[in-house]
């Protein structure tokens, strides 16, 4: 068996799925998966698509320190390949960093469904009690979509949705989809938190629809108190996928 037959092999067991659901998801037929994992190899197009459909880089599929990389250093992987994560000399709000989060590059459905799910699956690894999903603008209108749909599909969970509005439309709503109601439990999807000042203006807004409580905040990462911040002035946890520090110790290790 050659190299990226195992890979495959053992990444599908891991995920728990047949053979046959592993086709079904990458659009080929299930003999094709079997001839992978007896010794044949995927054609190059392929490579891309198993490894978005497993969450690995293609150097990672075909071998390369497979079992070296947790899943936090994996998606930070994912992030780097993906242009999410730009390395270089930066500065965020007056202070220096080798790294800068671009969230516009996540592009591609498949990123969506790998944010929505590992969303997803914080939201139930967490044990929220909560009534409807907001997605704030921008980004997180898209991310809070992914994780409501993943609810649904991965966990049967039905919750109510909506995404805050930047700008009033014509009739002077800001909030698209359901309509918050007083004594609501949200969680909150974004992209990234710093301080939590920003969300908080945000919140205060929805306050203004309704007297909602803040179950949670999700997103990405946080790169700075948001965490202390949110607990603090609402209560609320701030669930995140990575950590600054996370970044940091996976650049020391030349792991992007």
């Amino acid at each position: 068996m050659n190299k990226i037959g195992e890979t495959i092999k053992k990444l599908r067991s891991a995920k728990g799925i047949t053979q046959e659901e592993l086709a079904e998801a990458v659009n080929i037929s299930y003999q094709a998966v079997s001839k992978w994992e007896n010794g044949g190899s995927p054609d190059l197009e392929m490579l891309p698509i198993l490894a978005n459909y497993f969450g690995v880089t293609i150097d990672e599929l075909m071998g390369f320190k497979l079992a070296t990389y947790t899943n936090k250093e994996k998606f930070i992987r994912l992030m780097a390949d993906a242009g999410v994560l730009k390395r270089g000399k930066f500065q965020i709000k007056g202070e220096d960093t080798e790294y800068y989060v671009d969230t516009e590059n996540f592009t591609t459905n498949i990123h969506l469904a790998k944010l929505g799910e590992f969303f997803a699956d914080l939201i139930m690894e967490a044990h929220l009690d909560f009534d409807c999903i907001v997605g704030m603008a921008y980004h997180g209108i898209s991310f809070a979509a992914a994780t409501a749909t993943i609810l649904a599909n991965k966990y049967g969970i039905t919750v109510n949705y909506c995404s805050d509005r930047k700008v009033p439309d014509a009739r002077g709503r800001t909030i698209c989809g359901h309509t918050l109601e007083d004594g609501e439990r949200i969680v909150i999807v974004d992209d990234l938190i710093n301080s939590g000042k920003t969300v908080a203006g945000r919140i205060q807004k929805l306050k203004e629809i309704a007297d909602i409580k803040v179950v949670a905040l999700v997103a990405i990462v946080d790169r700075g108190d948001g965490a202390a911040f949110m607990k603090k002035e609402y209560g609320a946890q701030t669930l995140t996928v990575i950590s600054g520090e996370d970044i940091d110790s996976a650049i020391k290790r030349g792991i992007v």
